[in-house]
């Protein structure tokens, strides 16, 4: 290999590899210039592949890109008279940011959880795809199965939903322009791009079975497009499938079937007691702590009534109505909402309207809980298509507050868990020292819950682990969580599940090509 530049380096006679000399996320990324036929042919050019830094004078007849994102499709503008080739599937992301945003619908009829992320440019609400900033339409479309200039196409899906591989004789050698579908060494250069459904994990697994697959063509020489060229192709396909398969196994344990570890006793229609001053929605989000004096708080109100939108406050009035009727609530004063999605906030501005409640919120995540989307996190309140886009927080408090609400004294204070913008709320009830903890852990939840990035949940700062400390720091006696879940006496379901996540660091760091957890796991980092 011969140094033309410290950017510009010669990998064969006919082909020169550049890296952007560019500091913002997603770079250095890295193109490539194949000198084919005299004319030259450009995959995945980055934003400062200019003509004047080619190493070869002839033109530029063609543009191949192996997946469509923004940083390594920007440098096309710079060849207005090359042919662009994207992946079929990926036309969309050519159309420009405007476009792009129109595809960011509300969760559609039937509701159904299992495709609750998988949406044509969004992850439940949130973007989680890179389109072009500055629209150009494509000249021709890479078909996996066919050729294109000189190169086969290859379908491998994972950190693309359509991206591909392009292999090519090139001086003797079977070289794979092959994305971001692996990193030297075996390893990814992220892991929110393979992100493509809510927990899933569907990108994950198509990126194992796209090593493999890319593996079975047998190249000698693999060209990314992040990270130094890959001179022993087999040993990081095969790395990387290992690696995946072990994190995917590991976050697949069965769950347990039963929501509470204690037995049932009903309530009113729909609740079941958790404590004599504790009542639990069966079906969502909706606990009511009890006051002797017959009002009551609300941790979160959201009762999942995935029907027609018109039909959704009526079902929760009654619900409401018959909860303070059996338990004898005179009225509903404070509701906290315990993280932003909207499956725990959709009711809270119809509580606010039929009793007058306030709501209360932790400081640090209410700009989530009024305005997620504006954030780009998953899950946001208007994503649901709900009666309201937003809830009005009436009081804000800071972390580790604590707040006199008739006879219970209630600790305010940041959890993280499934989300970064998540807050706990420590207090004792009938003498048992309690955690509500939402959405953070559950009774019926695997030991190896899947990270989700679009909820800003990098596991060890912020998410998983991250809270799992935090409700042992507490010792509680009780967790009660979100979705009709509840766990007594919880000291061995923390410990448990806390030493899963130390187990599978090493997994995770083994399978990173970033020198920090954060950048490999989080979409928002250094944004």
């Amino acid at each position: 290999m011969v140094a033309i530049e410290r950017e510009l380096t010669q990998l064969l006679p006919h082909l020169w590899r550049y890296q952007s000399q560019l500091s913002c996320p997603h770079h250095p990324a890295v193109s490539y210039i194949w000198l084919s036929q005299n004319s030259i042919i450009l995959i995945d050019p980055v934003s400062d592949l200019k003509p004047s830094t080619l190493p070869v004078g002839s033109r530029v007849s063609d543009i191949l890109v192996t997946h469509l994102q923004d940083e390594h499709v920007v440098g096309v503008h710079h060849y207005p008279e090359a042919r662009f080739h994207v992946p079929l599937g990926d036309e969309y992301l050519c159309d420009g940011i405007g476009a792009y945003r129109r595809k960011l619908t509300a969760w559609p009829a039937p509701w159904d959880w299992e495709t609750r992320g998988n949406f044509q440019g969004h992850i439940a609400g949130a973007p989680n795809e890179r389109p072009m900033a500055r629209p150009r339409p494509p000249d021709a479309l890479l078909i996996p199965g066919t050729k294109s200039c000189g190169v086969d196409v290859v379908a491998t899906p994972g950190h693309g939903k359509s991206a591909v591989s392009l292999l090519a004789e090139i001086d003797g050698k079977l070289v794979a322009f092959s994305g971001d579908l692996v990193y030297d060494g075996g390893r990814l250069w992220n892991w929110f791009d393979s992100e493509w459904d809510y927990g899933l994990q569907t990108g994950h697994h198509a990126l194992a079975n796209s090593a493999n697959r890319l593996r079975s063509c047998n190249p000698d020489l693999l060209c990314p497009a992040h990270g130094p060229t890959v001179t022993y192709p087999d040993r990081a396909l095969a790395g990387l499938s290992e690696r995946l398969t072990e994190i995917l196994q590991s976050s697949a344990a069965p769950a347990t079937t039963a929501s509470i570890n204690f037995p049932e006793l009903d309530s009113a229609p729909g609740f079941r007691e958790i404590t004599p001053h504790l009542h639990q929605y069966r079906d969502g989000n909706c606990n009511a702590l009890l006051s002797d004096t017959g009002a009551a708080l609300l941790v979160d109100d959201g009762l999942c009534y995935w029907h027609e939108v018109g039909d959704r406050k009526a079902h929760h009035d009654r619900v409401i109505s018959e909860l303070k009727h059996a338990l004898n609530i005179s009225r509903v004063e404070i509701v906290i909402p315990t993280h932003y999605h909207g499956d725990h906030t959709e009711n809270i501005p119809d509580i606010v309207e039929t009793d007058a409640a306030k709501v209360l919120c932790l400081d640090l995540i209410a700009m989530a809980v009024e305005q997620g989307e504006k954030l780009g996190l998953a899950c946001p309140l208007s994503w649901y298509g709900a009666n309201y886009d937003t809830v009005d927080i009436d009081r804000l408090v800071s972390a580790r507050t604590v707040i006199t609400w008739r006879e219970y004294e209630l600790e305010i204070f940041h959890l993280g868990g499934q989300t970064y913008h998540h807050l706990g709320i420590d207090v004792v009830v009938d003498g048992l020292r309690t955690l509500f903890v939402g959405d953070a852990t559950a009774n019926n939840s695997a030991v190896g819950d899947p990270v989700i990035c679009y909820n800003d949940a990098e596991p060890y700062q912020r998410g998983w682990a991250f809270s799992l400390q935090r409700m042992q720091e507490r010792n509680p006696d009780l967790l009660v969580c979100g979705h009709g879940s509840a766990i007594k006496d919880p000291a061995k379901h923390i410990s448990v599940r806390i030493d899963y996540w130390e187990k599978v660091r090493s997994l995770y760091e083994s399978i990173s090509a970033r020198d920090n957890l954060r950048a490999f796991f989080d979409p928002f980092a250094g944004h």
